[in-house]
Order: structure tokens, then C-alpha cells, then sequence
């Protein structure tokens, strides 16, 4: 697939309103599915939004109901969908965890999100793996949004030859600066596309908003390097600001794997140099 579409929905979750939720997801999925998007990302806890104070009462099974819902959204609209729940595992924890629907109607996988803040923490369990999946037009790594400030998991991608990290995020207001900024560093880090699906609204429990610009972002230096008709700052290909609704764009995967095969930075990393503890 020369080239496919990405899209990212960028939408308000209400607290306690998970039917309505659903509801709202499902009418952006169409609108993306009618733009012809092969990539259908939604934010993190698109469900509950961000109840990280109930945990225990708004977090669902993975699989389970609203598992179900997605597999059948993405199964309609004949692409590949993305999206964050908060689940209650097998294990009795708690995780932020990104599922993978198939057009086929059934669920590839999930990511339960590695990095946890210290006030998620004492509700959220953090995950242990990086998974990627294969599928029909390229290789996709799943993170979250807090996960955007550690350079780790982008460059764990990139050794694993990932086409697109789709980013599930719902990122407190107060933290857009930092987020925005690290994000093209991050598609920098692992050579790759990276789909930013962003969620908005305010957290009553919390008294914050949540920051939003969901955008695409290609690696500035693979843009540069292929001569592509863009300045400084194009590299978010799409960036919908603070408002709801679904941004999508066609990318070219096959022209970005040849550039990399021939500029990727991997060849040049020192892994045994990394995370030693400094010996007395």
C-alpha cells in the first residue's frame, strides 16, 4: 500500500457518560472511515475520559464489552482503529491500555501503558512491553501520552522497525507546551510517523482541561531529505488545535522505509554504552 491514510479524533469525553461516549466516538470513526482513513486513532480512555479517582468502578475488561464495540466500529468502517480504555485486568489491577481493532472485526492486541506519573500510580499499574503488529500496509507501536516524555520508547520502536507509533493520549492542559514540543523529537527518535489522537474537555474531579493538538507528525529529517514541499514546522501534518473533530492524511510508507534504509541512526547506536551504573 504505497500509500494509506491515517486519521486521528480528537474528542471530549464526559465523566460518567460512557454510552454517550461511545456514541460520539462512533460518529467520528464514520466521518474518518468516509474520508477513506486506513488508520482510525481515538484518545486515551475515550470511554470514561480520565476517572483515575474511580478506577475500580468506570475500568472495563480487555476483552469485554466496549472491545466489542470497537471491533465492530472497525470492521464498518473497514480500517484499522486505535483506541485507550482504562482496563480492569485479570490480575485485579488497573492499567491505561491501548487496544487494536482489525477491519476483520476482531481485536490484534493491546499496550498497557509502561510509564505511570506518581499520582497515577497509586491507582494505575504500569505495563512491560512494547508490542508491535504487523498489518497489511506496515508495522504499528502503540504508547500513551505520558509515555511522550521518555525518548526510550520511541528508540525501542525504531530498533523494531515501526512504521507508525499511534499515540492515545489525554494529556492535562498544564503539560501542552512540553507534550507539543517533544512530540516532533519523538517522530525524530523513531524514524517514523507518529499519530497523536488527543482528547479535550475538563476533568471536574481534577479541576484541569486537557490539552488537545492532535496532529500527525512525520520526521522533519526524512521530509527534509526526500525534498518534500515543506518548511520548518510542516512536519505536523495535521494539528487540530483545541477543537473536536478528525484530522486525516495520506502518507507515502514505502518512500519513508527507503529513507530510512539508507539515513537510519540505528547503525551508529551504542546500546552496550547505555544504562550502565557507574562502578566505584
Amino acid at each position: 500500500m504505497p500509500g494509506m491514510k491515517i486519521a486521528v479524533v480528537q474528542m471530549e469525553s464526559k465523566l460518567g457518560k460512557p454510552a454517550q461516549n461511545l456514541r460520539r466516538a462512533e460518529h467520528y470513526i464514520r466521518e474518518a472511515a468516509g474520508q477513506g482513513a486506513n488508520l482510525i486513532c481515538l484518545p486515551e480512555a475515550f470511554s470514561t475520559s480520565g476517572n483515575i479517582l474511580e478506577v475500580a468502578d468506570v475500568s472495563v475488561p480487555v476483552p469485554g464489552p466496549e472491545t466489542e464495540f470497537l471491533c465492530e466500529q472497525a470492521k464498518q468502517a473497514d480500517a484499522y482503529l486505535v483506541a485507550g480504555l482504562l482496563e480492569r485486568g485479570d490480575d485485579g489491577k488497573y492499567y491505561s491500555t491501548s487496544v487494536l481493532c482489525g477491519p476483520d472485526g476482531t481485536m490484534l492486541g493491546r499496550y498497557r501503558r509502561v510509564h505511570c506519573h506518581e499520582l497515577e500510580a497509586r491507582y494505575l499499574t504500569g505495563g512491560t512491553k512494547y508490542p508491535v503488529f504487523d498489518v497489511e500496509f506496515g508495522r504499528i507501536g502503540l504508547m500513551q501520552g505520558y509515555d511522550v516524555n521518555f525518548p526510550e520508547v520511541a528508540r525501542e520502536y525504531c530498533r523494531r522497525g515501526v512504521d507508525v507509533i499511534v499515540c492515545s493520549a489525554l494529556v492535562p492542559e498544564m503539560f501542552a507546551y512540553v507534550a507539543n514540543m517533544r512530540l516532533p523529537v519523538r517522530a525524530v527518535d523513531a524514524e517514523c510517523v507518529v499519530a497523536f489522537a488527543s482528547g479535550i474537555g475538563t476533568n471536574l474531579f481534577a479541576g484541569f482541561g486537557y490539552m488537545g493538538r492532535s496532529q500527525i507528525l512525520a520526521d522533519p529529517l526524512f521530509l527534509e531529505a526526500e525534498r518534500f514541499d515543506f518548511v520548518d514546522g510542516d512536519e505536523r501534518m495535521v494539528d487540530l488545535g483545541t477543537e473536536p473533530g478528525v484530522g486525516v492524511v495520506e502518507v507515502d510508507l514505502d518512500r519513508m522505509r527507503r529513507y530510512r534504509a539508507k539515513a537510519t541512526l540505528s547503525g551508529d547506536l551504542k546500546p552496550a554504552t547505555y544504562w550502565q551504573l557507574e562502578r566505584e
